[in-house]
């Protein structure tokens, strides 16, 4: 959100993800942890690296061959997260659910940034999901390094505390097109009106304004979100005064002009 970007505002509480498992030693960490979301100014249109994804049962294969198909929507999480990632993917399944087009018109990327995690792992987090056997949702690793480059192409970071056994992390809902940033959602959950918009754009539909946290000052279009639909705001009343004003004072201007060059 912004302008085109609207969902920075969407940034929910940050993840302090607990593991499960007893850690290895050291866990690696990337990038600078922040309060904040990814500036989209800085990230959208920008293209992704194409890495190379390892799925249970299936044979690796670029992202690349996925984004080609059909528009991605894109999360990174790990399997031995104990707050907030399966909680953020079950409000990603439902608000997919609400917007529709699901599969035919985009479909759902979820990487695990973690190393520890396999692809064996993620399979059976896409089970508990119920969403294993579906073709609209990938789940999926990458070597370290390429899982970096992804994450420094849209702002993520992952930072590991060793004395709380955790990684801190962000959720993140990447939209791409063609391999180029369109969209971005942070937050600790998926609002459905918010998703539903990004499918709309994604389908190539034209979005006139976004639907943001709480109540905006001043706006042409007001969102309703139990409709999925736009109505005037008396935002736009405003912008119609000055012309208004244009208007009568043209009016004034010449109508004692026209009494006096009337006829006698």
């Amino acid at each position: 959100m912004y302008g085109h970007l609207a969902f920075r505002r969407g940034l929910g509480p940050v993840c302090l993800a607990v593991c499960l498992a007893t850690p290895f030693y050291g866990q690696p960490s990337f990038g600078i942890p922040s309060n904040e979301a990814p500036n989209e100014d800085r990230y959208v249109y920008k293209a992704l690296p194409d890495i190379m994804i390892q799925r249970a049962a299936t044979a690796n294969g670029r992202l690349s061959t996925v984004w080609r198909d059909k528009p991605v929507l894109l999360t990174m999480i790990f399997t031995r997260c104990a707050r907030v990632c399966s909680p953020f993917l079950r409000s990603l399944q439902r608000a997919a659910r609400d917007a529709e087009g699901l599969g035919r018109d985009y479909r759902i990327v979820v990487l695990s940034f973690d190393p520890q995690d396999t692809a064996a792992d993620m399979d059976r987090m896409a089970e508990s999901l119920g969403v294993k056997s579906d073709p609209a949702w990938i789940f999926g690793v990458a070597s370290p390094s390429d899982i970096r480059r992804l994450a420094a192409a849209v702002g993520f970071w992952f930072h590991w505390d060793p004395s709380l056994q955790q990684y801190d992390h962000p959720s993140l809902l990447i939209a791409v097109e063609q391999g180029r940033v369109m969209r971005m959602l942070a937050g600790a959950e998926v609002p459905s009106a918010s998703l539903r918009e990004v499918a709309q754009e994604l389908r190539g539909k034209f979005v006139s304004s976004y639907a943001l946290a709480g109540k905006v000052a001043f706006r042409c279009f007001e969102y309703d979100p139990n409709r999925g639909r736009y109505s005037l705001d008396w935002g736009v009343l405003l912008m119609l005064v000055p012309a208004t004003c244009a208007l009568f004072s043209v009016a004034w201007a010449f109508f004692p002009i026209s009494r006096r060059t009337g006829p006698p």
